[in-house]
């Protein structure tokens, strides 16, 4: 899993501007697998997230939660029944350790909304130490947004169709 997570961390840094569905295309386009690219973009920000405010007393959930296809958002889930979860966390710390730029850092932890939450709440003055998080809800469902097929070459213009 380690080369994917490296494949999806350099899509993450190198295209600052691209929605989750739009990385989660380029990884399925690149030859990760589709439930472990969905995997990827929903817990690498918080896996960042939450190794940078590891130490600072602010509390995360142990759990998460997911919107249905139905709409409806599941029980909570365990991180901890996620192998992608523990690997993505270890290899967010792993590169926090070896001295990530702060630029660097932000490219992911920036685009978790538990790290957008801090942020604004840091801003109104509250306190890292005072921060309680509840479990984050994942908008896909547990295979990944519902889109139509990705294909690893690029459609035909709409005047060629009949080669």
């Amino acid at each position: 899993m380690h080369p994917e997570i490296t494949k999806a961390v350099s899509v993450f840094r190198d295209s600052p501007d691209m929605e989750d569905e739009q990385i989660y295309r380029t990884l399925v386009k690149e030859g990760v697998g589709r439930r472990l690219a969905a995997r990827l973009v929903e817990f690498l920000p918080g896996a960042y997230c939450r190794a940078i405010f590891e130490d600072t007393g602010a509390r995360f959930s142990d759990t998460f939660q997911r919107i249905q296809k139905d709409g409806t958002i599941s029980r909570e889930i365990a991180l901890s029944s996620e192998p992608v979860w523990a690997a993505a966390l270890e290899f967010a710390r792993r590169e926090i350790r070896q001295g990530l730029s702060r630029d660097e850092k932000l490219r992911l932890a920036g685009r978790s909304a538990e790290f957008q939450a801090a942020n604004d709440l840091l801003r109104r003055g509250s306190r890292l130490e005072h921060l309680i998080f509840t479990p984050a809800i994942h908008p896909w469902p547990e295979d990944g947004p519902d889109i139509q097929p990705i294909s690893a070459t690029p459609d035909k213009p709409w005047w060629q169709f009949w080669s």
